[in-house]
C-alpha cells in the first residue's frame, strides 16, 4: 500500500515539475521575444533617424546645387544674349 502511495505522489511530483518546465521554457521565450522586439525597435529608430539625417543632408546639397546652377545662368545667359556670332 505504501509502495502504490509512493508511485502516486511521485507521479503528482514528476507531472508539476514537467508544468514548471513547460512554464520555465515559455517565459524564456517570452523574454527572449521581448528582448527581441526591443532590439528591432532601437534597430528601427536608428535606420529612420539615419535616412531622416541623410535627406536632410541630401535638401541641402541639392538646394546649394540649384543655387549654384541659377547664379551660373544669370551670368551665361546675358552674355550669349549680346554675342550674336557665338549662336
Amino acid at each position: 500500500m505504501t509502495t502504490i502511495i509512493c508511485l502516486f505522489l511521485t507521479g503528482i511530483y514528476d507531472s508539476i515539475n514537467n508544468q514548471t518546465a513547460e512554464i520555465k521554457k515559455w517565459y524564456e521565450l517570452m523574454i527572449n521575444i521581448q528582448a527581441e522586439q526591443r532590439i528591432q525597435s532601437i534597430d528601427l529608430e536608428t535606420l529612420k533617424n539615419s535616412m531622416e539625417n541623410h535627406q536632410n543632408h541630401s535638401t541641402f546639397r541639392l538646394e546649394d546645387h540649384e543655387d549654384r546652377i541659377r547664379a551660373l545662368e544669370i551670368e551665361i545667359t546675358p552674355k550669349q544674349s549680346l554675342n550674336p556670332s557665338s549662336q
